[in-house]
Formats: structure tokens, C-alpha cells, sequence
């Protein structure tokens, strides 16, 4: 089986696409340790809810998004391994920044510099992936890509939980809190990834249009079709807003109204999402391949989200942990199909030259609405409810519910639209 079609060596996409994978895992690890250690933030530093719905998302978007869109020159360079190991570098420093930080404030300041160092690999990774890989192959390989960074928050789970409970066995009387002992143990596997990188070779591009003749492309297409872009958009953030969300509280609502321990819960819930994660990005790339021809990836994205639903409201009705992990692990997996499906259906409404450009306005507008918004609005919620931490699903389920509904009614609506981009694209 040939992943490629383009590259003169067709190895190379796949070895591309494993390291590319694995850097988007080793991001994923060390952007979900908030989430992973949020009871022993909020018992150490005596945080709030929403203090901890900020951390886990505007923190991290704040230098994000403008990352995002200020690095676009970069993807045109000519050393694009090097300026991925610069991010890296960076998204790593910002990790250990976090360990050493004693007030809500300096937490914030090291979740931007994170999100910074992250704003530039996503979208120059997918542009990569994009130009070396077959268009037949592009949904499958972009949900290899996309993969990554749901094992990656599981195994931030896993690892993470596995290490508090080891911190905690070996190590119960040290001055130096667990949770930023989590966070240098986590960090330093990044030196390996930088080293490979750099050691990587460049591979072969054709020439590109200037970044003006981009720019004036890319504004064309919105304005050309504004109700479409702005449907699918809105139907993307939907589906990772629901995706974050869950994937930020779950550890605490199963600690929380369940029972488990903070190191436990985080394990436990990593564990499942390690299976039901991987799968529904595997399942959704595979579902975009092989539909048929007249059905767009917004049915997948609609019907994905109408699923999600039922499942959000089966949560606080759980009897057991068991039960409530299975559910939220679950919801995670419906609602990866959504937001895999809205990414591998994109570079189809758009032009090759307008790929990498296309995808950052995409990457930006997700990050904000699902990243940002989701596990904020959730923590908001959940101390307006009044009810000690125990309505943290309840919550979850008014924040995940609103946005699929919003989710499943703009896929809908861009449904005619997307066909047609996709024919002009193609022709």
C-alpha cells in the first residue's frame, strides 16, 4: 500500500507521518497536565472552578492563536524541521514554567508561552502531511496525525495518574508539590523529539504563490462564501468544544462525584480514552474516505454530534465509576468523529495554494470556540450551580449539549454548499 502519489520516495510520507503523529502526541501530554492534576491545584493553591476552567483553556489560547496566524511566514521557510523543533523548544519551556509557578498569574503566563510554542506545529504538520500524501489517503493520514493528539491526552492521563501515584508512595513528605514534580517528569522526553527533528531531512516542495496572492485568495473564498465558511466552522468548534470539555473535567467529575482518587480518576479515565479516543479519529478518517461521492463529511459531523447527546445526559445518572468512565469515554469518542471529519473535509473546499493559510484560520477558530470556550464556560457553570463541585456534570452536560445542538444545525446548513466548494476546488 502506497500512502503517496507525489513524494519521488514513498517511504517518506509515512515516516513523515509517524513523527509528526508523535510530536502532536508529546503535545497533547503536556498541554492536559492541568487537567490531570486540577484537584491538587485547586488544593494547593486553593483555586477556583472557573480559575481551572481558565488554565486548562484561555490560558493556553491566549498566545495560541496569535501564534497561530503570526508563524504563518514560517511555514514558508525552507528549514520547516527546524522551526517545528523550535516549537517544541518552546512548548517544553513553558511546561517547566508551570512547575515553578506559586500564584494563579504565573500559572496563566506559562500556559501562554505552552500554547505559543504549540501555535506553530498543527497546522504546518497538517500542511506537510497534506502535500505529500494522496488525496485518496488524506483523510486516513490525517486521522493517523489527528490520532496522536488524542493518545497523547490519554496517555497525559495514564502516565500522569500512574506518576501522582507513584510521587505519592515514594516521595509523601516532599516540600516540592507532586503535581510540579508531574510536570518536569513530562517535560523532558521533548529533548528526544527536538534532536529528531532536527535530524530530519527536508522534503521536496513545489513553488509557492506569494504570501499577498495567498492572502488575497483566502479573503476571496470567505467573502465569495461567507454563510458556508461561517456554518462549518461553527459546526467544527462545535464538535471540539464538546471534545475538550470532556476531556478537561472528566478526571474531576469522576473524583468528584464518584469517589476516585485524583491520581486514580486521571489514570482510569486516561486508560479508556487511550482505546476510544484513537478509535473514533480511525473510524471518522476512514468514514471520510470511503463515503460516497453525494454524501459531504457534514452529514458525518451532524450525525456525530446528534449522537453525543444521549450519552451527555446519561452521565450524572451513573451508578458506578465504571459506568460514568464508560460514558464520558464514550462521548470523547462520538464527538472525535465529529471534529476529525470537519478537519479532513477541509483542505477539499480549498484550493492546494490556499491549504496551509486555510488551515490556520480553521486551527484558530477551533482553538478558540473549543479549546478556550468549552472548559471555561464549564467551570463558570459549575460554581453558579452552588453545588460544592458535585454538579460538575450537570454542568458539563449544559455547556456539551448547547454546543452540539449548535453544532449539528450549522453541519446541516453547510451541507449543499461544501459539495459545490469541493467541485470548484477540484476542477
Amino acid at each position: 500500500m502506497e500512502l503517496s502519489d507525489r513524494c519521488s520516495n514513498p517511504d517518506v510520507p509515512k515516516a513523515l507521518i509517524a513523527m509528526l503523529a508523535l510530536g502532536h502526541c508529546m503535545a497533547f501530554i503536556d498541554r492536559n497536565l492541568p487537567a490531570v492534576a486540577a484537584p491538587l491545584l485547586k488544593a494547593d493553591l486553593g483555586l477556583t472552578d472557573t480559575q481551572l476552567g481558565v488554565l486548562d483553556g484561555p490560558a493556553f489560547v491566549l498566545l495560541y492563536v496569535a501564534g497561530m496566524l503570526a508563524t504563518w511566514p514560517l511555514a514558508r521557510s525552507r528549514h520547516r524541521f527546524a522551526v517545528l523543533a523550535g516549537c517544541v523548544a518552546a512548548w517544553a519551556a513553558g511546561t517547566i514554567v508551570f512547575a515553578f509557578g506559586h500564584s494563579f498569574m504565573a500559572l496563566v503566563g506559562a500556559r501562554a508561552l505552552t500554547g505559543l510554542g504549540q501555535a506553530a506545529y498543527v497546522p504546518l504538520a497538517l500542511t506537510l502531511i497534506v502535500e505529500c500524501v494522496a488525496t485518496r489517503w488524506r483523510a486516513r493520514s490525517i486521522a493517523i496525525f489527528t490520532a496522536g493528539a488524542a493518545v497523547g491526552r490519554s496517555l497525559s492521563m495514564v502516565l500522569g495518574g500512574a506518576t501522582l501515584a507513584l510521587l505519592a508512595r515514594w516521595m509523601p513528605g516532599t516540600g516540592f508539590a507532586h503535581w510540579r514534580l508531574l510536570c518536569v517528569v513530562m517535560a523532558a522526553p521533548n529533548l528526544v523529539l527536538i534532536v529528531a527533528l532536527l535530524c530530519r531531512a527536508e522534503p521536496a516542495r513545489a513553488m509557492l504563490p506569494s504570501a499577498r496572492d495567498v492572502a488575497r485568495q483566502m479573503l476571496f473564498t470567505f467573502r465569495a462564501r461567507p454563510g458556508l465558511m461561517c456554518a462549518y466552522l461553527c459546526g467544527a468548534g462545535a464538535s471540539v468544544l464538546v471534545v475538550q470539555t470532556v476531556g478537561a473535567w472528566a478526571p474531576s467529575v469522576l473524583h468528584r462525584e464518584q469517589g476516585l482518587a485524583p491520581a486514580t480518576a486521571a489514570w482510569v479515565f486516561g486508560a479508556s480514552l487511550l482505546v476510544a479516543a484513537p478509535m473514533g479519529h480511525f473510524i471518522a478518517g476512514i468514514l471520510v474516505d470511503k463515503r460516497k461521492q453525494n454524501m459531504p463529511p457534514t452529514v458525518i459531523i451532524a450525525y456525530a454530534l446528534l449522537l453525543v447527546i444521549p450519552l451527555l445526559y446519561l452521565i450524572p445518572r451513573a451508578t458506578s465509576a465504571t459506568m460514568s468512565c464508560g460514558l464520558l469515554a464514550l462521548a470523547s469518542l462520538v464527538a472525535d468523529i465529529a471534529a476529525l471529519a470537519a478537519l479532513a473535509g477541509l483542505p477539499s473546499m480549498l484550493r492546494a495554494s490556499l491549504h496551509d493559510a486555510g488551515l490556520r484560520v480553521f486551527m484558530a477558530f477551533i482553538t478558540v470556540t473549543g479549546v478556550a470556550l468549552g472548559p471555561f464556560m464549564t467551570g463558570v457553570v459549575s460554581d453558579g450551580l452552588g453545588m460544592g463541585g458535585h454538579g460538575l456534570s450537570l454542568a458539563l452536560i449544559r455547556v456539551c449539549v448547547g454546543a452540539a445542538t449548535i453544532g449539528i444545525v450549522a453541519a446541516l446548513i453547510a451541507r449543499t454548499g461544501w459539495r459545490r466548494a469541493a467541485m470548484e476546488a477540484a476542477a
